[in-house]
């Protein structure tokens, strides 16, 4: 019931958002290349991806906007021997980590008179982050909310005067809080806008 909830909230905020002028919405396809911690608990490139955004123009030049986002990460392990607080376990694992950021977004655009238009951004918020090893019949769960950072750049393409071809490289960066590692990984973000 909670991720319908979510859901219609979000549907009706970009209903509301899009009535506006000024205002530009992107979906993108996010694979990601893990980095640091995430590596270090599953470390293959995924192309499980997708990042949802809004931004509101100030100008033509500046954007402000909220970006919600979600990355899976899975790596199967051989049988291997592992230590989890007092056990000793040997068997094989499918280790998975799914992060959730969710960032206010400041870009700075590069305009001039080509349809080509760069950009430098960066963003600040939380990620919901849950790494989960499954052992045979057992599941060893850890999750954490982090506080996240986000840089990027990236380019946008003017197709026609409703929408824009969206291309984007993202660093994201979950700062360690207590025994829960810091999350990283960079993304390469293909997607589509409508002004």
């Amino acid at each position: 019931m909670k991720k319908y909830i979510i859901i219609s909230f979000i549907l009706l905020a970009t209903i509301t958002l899009k009535a506006q002028e000024g205002t530009s919405i992107f979906i993108n396809y996010l694979p990601s290349i893990p980095m640091g911690g995430t590596a270090d608990f599953s470390n293959n490139i995924s192309p499980r991806g997708v990042d949802f955004e809004v931004e509101r123009f100030l100008n033509e030049d500046l954007s402000v906007g909220f970006n919600i986002a979600w990355n899976l990460f899975r790596e199967k392990i051989p049988e291997e021997t592992f230590f989890h607080n007092d056990l000793t376990i040997t068997a094989v694992q499918f280790r998975y980590t799914n992060i959730v950021p969710l960032q206010v977004n400041v870009k700075k655009y590069f305009s001039g008179e080509s349809d080509y238009i760069p950009y430098a951004g960066f963003g600040l918020g939380t990620s919901y982050n849950e790494s989960r090893n499954d052992v045979g019949v057992f599941t060893l769960t850890e999750d954490k909310w982090l506080f996240n950072i986000a840089p990027e750049i990236g380019m946008l393409y003017d197709m026609n005067y409703k929408a824009w071809l969206s291309v984007k490289l993202k660093y994201n960066y979950g700062f360690k809080s207590g025994e829960f590692p810091s999350q990283s990984f960079l993304s390469l973000g293909l997607g589509i806008g409508l002004k």
